[in-house]
């Protein structure tokens, strides 16, 4: 799984728990989560907790588990 991230390194590493994977530079400005889970669902959770902007690039159990989360979110906000 890959997920990129419009943060810094440092800016990133302070919001995510270590045990969702690598986190390495792209650029400056850009870095790149790499990591594998058999909770797909805890580690979309856990990635929409940061602040900072990112894609879910490759994870097809956590893209999936990452747009039931957001439909969540909208229901609960009174959005559908």
């Amino acid at each position: 799984m890959e997920v990129v991230f419009e943060a810094a390194v440092g800016t990133v590493k302070t919001c995510l728990p270590r045990a969702l994977g690598r986190i390495e530079p792209v650029d400056e400005q850009t870095c790149r989560l790499v990591g594998s889970t058999s909770n797909p669902y805890w580690y979309a959770e856990m990635l929409a907790g940061t602040s900072a902007p990112y894609r879910i690039v490759a994870g097809a159990e956590v893209q999936r588990a990452a747009r039931a989360i957001g439909r969540r979110l909208l229901e609960a906000a009174g959005d559908s």
